[in-house]
C-alpha cells in the first residue's frame, strides 16, 4: 500500500511536470510567433560614429524592453528593443564596446506619446569614422541602405535618419566646415533617393567638445534647419561627457528626448 501511494504521487508529479513543460513551450511559441508577426511600418535609421554607437556605461533599467518598440537584429528579424542597440550593427567594433545609445530614450518617448506604434529602429553605427567613410558608394553607407531595405520589406518606410558624427573631422583643414556640409547633404539626398522617401527627416546632433573648432562645427550643423528641407540639428547644451569625448548616460538620455521632440515637430509638417 505504501509503495502504491508513492507510485501515484510520482505519476502525479510527472504529469504536472509534463503539463507545465507543454504549456511553457506552447506559450513561448505563441510569444515568438507574435513577435515575428510584428513588422513596423515606420522605421528610424541611426548612423554615425562612437557617440551614436553608444559608449556610455549602462545603468539599472537600460536593459528593459521598450514596449511597442522593435530593433532590427543581425539575423534580419525584428526583436523587442532593449540596450545595447548597436550590438546588431553590421559594421560595429568589439561587442563589449557597444553600450548605452540615445535611441533608447528616443524610443521611450516616441512610444509613450504614441507618435509611432509600433516603432522600428535600424542602428548601424561605427566608432572612429570620418564623414568621408559615410558618403554615397562607401561600404558604411551601402550597409546602412542594405539593412534598411531588408527592414522595410515591401511596405515599410524609413521616415527619418539620425546622425551623430564629427569628432573624426573636428580638426580638418576645412574652412567653416564647408566641405563637411556638402558631404552631409550628399548623404541626406542620396538616402532619400535610395530609400524611396523624398521627405525623409534628417536630424544631426551636436558634439560636446570644449574646443573653438566645435563652435564653428555647431554653426555649420545649424544650417540644416534652414538650408535642407525636413532637416535640423539637435543641440547639446547642458550635456556632459565622461571622458571629454563620449556623452555620459544621462546626456544621451537628454539627447534622445531632444531628437524625439524635434522629430515629432517635423513629422507633423511632413505628414509621413
Amino acid at each position: 500500500m505504501f509503495c502504491f501511494s508513492k507510485n501515484i504521487k510520482l505519476k502525479n508529479i510527472i504529469s504536472v511536470y509534463i503539463l507545465f513543460s507543454t504549456l511553457t513551450l506552447l506559450f513561448s511559441k505563441i510569444g515568438k510567433a507574435q513577435i515575428e508577426r510584428v513588422k513596423p511600418k515606420k522605421i528610424i535609421l541611426l548612423i554615425g560614429q562612437s557617440n551614436m554607437s553608444g559608449r556610455a556605461p549602462m545603468v539599472k533599467g537600460d536593459m528593459e524592453v521598450v514596449e511597442n518598440a522593435f530593433l532590427f537584429d543581425s539575423l534580419n528579424k525584428w526583436i523587442p528593443l532593449k540596450s545595447p542597440l548597436n550590438i546588431h550593427s553590421s559594421i560595429r567594433k568589439n561587442a563589449r564596446m557597444q553600450r548605452f545609445n540615445l535611441g533608447y530614450s528616443f524610443a521611450e518617448e516616441i512610444t509613450r506619446s504614441k507618435t509611432i506604434i509600433p516603432l522600428g529602429m535600424v542602428v548601424n553605427a561605427r566608432g572612429g569614422t570620418k564623414i568621408s567613410q559615410w558618403t554615397p558608394d562607401t561600404h558604411y553607407y551601402k550597409e546602412a541602405v542594405r539593412r534598411c531595405k531588408l527592414a522595410m520589406g515591401e511596405d515599410g518606410l524609413v521616415v527619418a535618419t539620425f546622425w551623430l558624427q564629427g569628432e573624426g573631422n573636428l580638426n580638418d583643414d576645412d574652412e567653416n566646415f564647408k566641405a563637411y556640409f556638402q558631404k552631409l547633404k550628399s548623404i541626406i539626398y542620396s538616402l532619400r533617393e535610395d530609400l524611396n522617401n523624398k521627405k525623409m527627416i534628417f536630424l544631426a546632433a551636436e558634439l560636446n567638445k570644449n574646443k573653438s573648432e566645435n563652435e564653428i562645427f555647431k554653426k555649420m550643423l545649424a544650417q540644416l534647419d534652414n538650408k535642407v528641407e525636413n532637416a535640423g540639428s539637435v543641440k547639446s547644451f547642458g550635456t556632459s561627457t565622461y571622458d571629454g569625448t563620449h556623452y555620459d548616460n544621462k546626456s544621451l538620455r537628454v539627447l534622445g528626448v531632444r531628437f524625439a521632440e524635434k522629430f515629432k515637430n517635423l513629422l507633423k509638417k511632413t505628414n509621413l
